[in-house]
């Protein structure tokens, strides 16, 4: 028996042996390396019939990101591998309508061996949105622009198939369920504008919603349609639009926009004199006297004598008069209290005057906003010291109006405040001293005007008055350039 476990032990270990040799031969000779794929294309299996794939917004997503892949394989396969010999795959199998996070797959498109590393696939995972494709029958509708010229009008329009010539009033909206839910009708435009014989071209329909806005994402069905619109002469009628009669005159700074009629144009019958006779029909007056706003007023139409409108045709019309302000710029003069800001405590400082006029510019409301407050003009002197400075101000004013030319200047004058005398041993003669004259003084301390006789100090002994020695006065400070 030992000798048995003793021969099974040498053969394991042989084994062991030549498994380890070879793995480091193996190894030493073809070691493993990486080997990165970037900006790989993403496929798609596995989405179920009737789905789609679609972004946040619910429109078909046929455009998916691209992926980086890494991969370990040995030195020899490393030199043959090419990005076509993998793909990045997400499997959309059993997946239902919602939103998902599907993780990518690498696959090998032939018979070769590697291993993806810790975050060899960037991304690792797809955030997608899944909806059911679903297929609606929506109605056409058809809408007419344009005039006719004098003595033509049109009869019903016809719509069919482009290739059968078939009468049609539906089609077919395929899409994702909530962009094919929105949609309402397929619109077909037809302008006659002018037009003197019958309309008949193929017309593209649009999917619209209901605030008649296009809604994308979705395949209608026929795509288009064939629009017939016959255009015939009539003896005796006339086209005519409608002059409403506005009176009067809005609010001063407000001026008529536009004037809107519905509807602009109605057929007037009746014989050819009275006809020819007429250019425009007139209404029942609107007074805007005033008004400062829209006005929505339904007038009656005035038919010339001898004339009538063609049966079917409103004796009436609504009219909408789009009253606004008058947006082009006004200039006027106001005035403005000049604002002295960071007078240093101690100085003196004068302006050379309080009240400034300004030139501005803007529209009617504003300037008008503008004359009821009170305007300032700024002034910083604080970092000034000392001296006379011609300097400029600084107007606050609202984004609609602006200063015509350059912001005044005013002359300030800052002083130093008055060296009071102080007491000596021997009496100091009077001196008067009289203060520059100023059209404003800021400073809560005023310049001393009268005459400073000090006192001696009580230690000191008095002196027979001698005749006073001149002060010399101080010298008056540079004018710095501001």
């Amino acid at each position: 028996m030992n000798t048995i476990s003793t021969t099974l032990l040498r053969i394991a270990l042989a084994i062991g042996l030549s498994f380890a040799l070879w793995t480091f031969v193996s190894f030493s000779q073809n070691p493993e390396e990486l080997v990165r794929f970037d900006d790989m294309v993403l496929q798609v299996v596995g989405l179920g019939p009737d789905l789609i794939l679609v972004d946040t917004n619910g429109l078909p997503n046929l455009t998916l990101p691209t992926i980086d892949i890494t991969l370990r394989t040995d030195r020899i396969q490393r030199n043959d591998l090419r990005p076509i010999d993998i793909r990045a795959v997400i499997d959309l199998t059993g997946l239902e309508p919602g939103d998902h996070l599907v993780p990518v797959n690498v696959q090998p498109t032939r018979n070769i061996s590697f291993s993806v590393p810790n975050n060899g696939v960037e991304p690792i995972a797809i955030p997608l949105r899944i909806e059911q494709q679903i297929t609606r029958t929506v109605p056409i509708a058809l809408e007419i622009l344009g005039n006719l010229p004098f003595s033509f009008e049109r009869g019903e329009a016809t719509i069919s198939q482009n290739d059968t010539g078939d009468p049609i009033t539906m089609v077919e909206v395929t899409g994702p369920q909530s962009r094919v839910e929105r949609v309402i009708a397929a619109q077909a435009i037809a302008n006659v504008e002018q037009l003197r014989v019958s309309y008949d071209a193929p017309i593209q329909l649009t999917p619209l919603d209901e605030r008649d806005d296009v809604v994308s994402g979705v395949q209608v069905t026929p795509p288009n349609v064939r629009v017939l619109i016959p255009i015939t002469s009539v003896v005796g009628l006339r086209l005519v639009p409608i002059a409403p009669v506005i009176i009067g005159r809005p609010t001063a700074g407000y001026a008529v926009a536009a004037v809107e009629v519905v509807p602009p144009l109605i057929s007037l019958t009746g014989s050819s004199g009275p006809l020819n006779a007429v250019s425009s029909l007139s209404t029942t007056p609107i007074d805007l006297n005033g008004t400062s706003g829209t006005i929505e007023s339904t007038v009656t139409i005035i038919f010339p004598p001898g004339t009538s409108a063609q049966a079917g045709q409103p004796t009436q019309a609504q009219v909408t008069v789009r009253i606004t302000a008058i947006d082009r710029p006004f200039q006027v003069q106001l005035p403005a209290q000049v604002n002295l800001i960071g007078a240093n405590n101690g100085l003196l400082v004068s302006v050379n005057t309080s009240v400034v006029s300004l030139d501005l510019a803007g529209p009617v409301t504003a300037l008008n906003a503008l004359a009821q407050q009170t305007l300032r003009a700024n002034v910083d002197i604080s970092a000034l010291g000392p001296g006379t400075y011609t300097l400029n101000t600084v107007i606050e004013l609202p984004d609609t109006v602006s200063l015509v030319g350059d912001a005044p200047t005013v002359v300030v004058t800052i002083r130093p405040p008055p060296v009071l005398p102080t007491a000596t041993s021997e009496l100091t003669p009077t001196v008067e001293t009289t203060a520059e004259p100023s059209p404003t003084d800021v400073t809560a301390t005023p310049e001393p005007s009268a005459t400073v006789t000090p006192e001696a100090t009580p230690e000191a002994t008095p002196l027979p008055p001698t005749e006073p020695s001149p002060i010399p006065t101080e010298p008056t400070p540079a004018t710095p350039t501001p």
